[in-house]
């Protein structure tokens, strides 16, 4: 018998002393009180059993390397990184537009007569617009 149990019965033991006695106030309030106690083990086992189910699960995700469950400085980490990897993105689609603005005006500027054929795919690749 645990503890809690023990102290149940020693309630409901006290509640009929208090029945016999005609102190029917303080019987109430001991029953009462051991129901409470009983809902409240009971709630306490449940999610103790809860709580090893899920540390169960979370151990088998751990180990089979399908979670890794990050501390919050690692969050924090985490989102910088990818934030700073944004702005190096921007910034090189921004370096990218001049250095096709760059392009098409040298093509346009530059001699006609040259033979570009061989360049418009690599163009094509960097996203300059081609004449055919």
């Amino acid at each position: 018998m645990s503890m809690i149990s023990g102290q149940i019965d020693r309630l409901r033991t006290a509640a009929q002393t208090y029945r016999r006695l005609g102190n029917h106030s303080a019987e109430s309030m001991l029953l009462d009180a051991a129901d409470t106690i009983w809902k409240l083990r009971d709630d306490l086992q449940r999610a103790n059993a809860e709580n090893a189910k899920l540390r169960e699960q979370i151990h088998w995700l751990k180990k089979g390397d399908i979670l890794h469950v990050l501390t919050d400085q690692e969050y924090i980490d985490q989102c910088e990184r990818e934030r700073l990897m944004q702005v190096s993105i921007d910034a090189l689609d921004k370096d990218n537009a001049k250095l096709r603005e760059l392009v098409r005006s040298m093509y346009d500027v530059l001699d006609v007569t040259i033979d570009w054929s061989e360049l418009d795919d690599d163009m094509r690749e960097l996203g300059v617009e081609v004449d055919e």
